[in-house]
């Protein structure tokens, strides 16, 4: 019995050791640019799956999503305390943006930035918050507002896309 205990521990001490071993694959979030001095949660070593395959759907048959001017004024408050830490002001606004995301659904970019954002505790905001984080976000790329707010539901969101300028 203590043979097996001992076979058992110096196996799992072996395991730990190649674990914490270099070589680790460690990227930095998709696009992200951090202001000097943030700060980050640790590092996270990335999975790659050689099958994955990212479809970047066009939308552009799609009505624009619609947001509301107050639900824009709550985001901007948000991604001033939160987002703004680690963002360079305007890094989300102007044609890289529209290039990225102009006619994509607006799930797409709602489930990206809900998944990994902050940096230090990706989908630790509550969903109205990151919604009107991408209400802000469509204002600030010169969306248009309409008459009714983003909504937590993936299927409305997956039937907008996204119409900035």
């Amino acid at each position: 019995m203590r043979v097996r205990r001992w076979t058992l521990l110096s196996a799992m001490a072996a395991i730990a050791g190649c674990v914490t071993a270099g070589g680790v694959n460690v990227r930095a979030p998709i696009g992200a640019q951090l202001a000097p001095g943030a700060i980050t949660g640790p590092q996270v070593p990335l999975k790659v799956d050689p099958n994955a395959r990212v479809i970047l759907s066009n939308a552009a048959g799609l009505p624009p999503a619609s947001y509301l001017a107050s639900q824009a004024a709550r985001g901007e408050a948000v991604y001033e305390a939160t987002c703004g830490n680690c963002h360079v002001s305007g890094e989300l606004v102007g044609p890289q943006f529209v290039d990225t995301w102009n006619n994509r659904r607006a799930y797409d970019f709602y489930a990206l930035v809900r998944a990994t954002m902050p940096l230090d505790n990706p989908g630790g905001l509550k969903d109205g918050e990151y919604l009107d984080v991408v209400a802000y976000v469509l204002r600030a790329n010169n969306a248009t507002a309409g008459r009714d707010s983003l909504k937590a539901d993936t299927v409305a969101l997956r039937g907008t896309r996204i119409a900035v300028k």
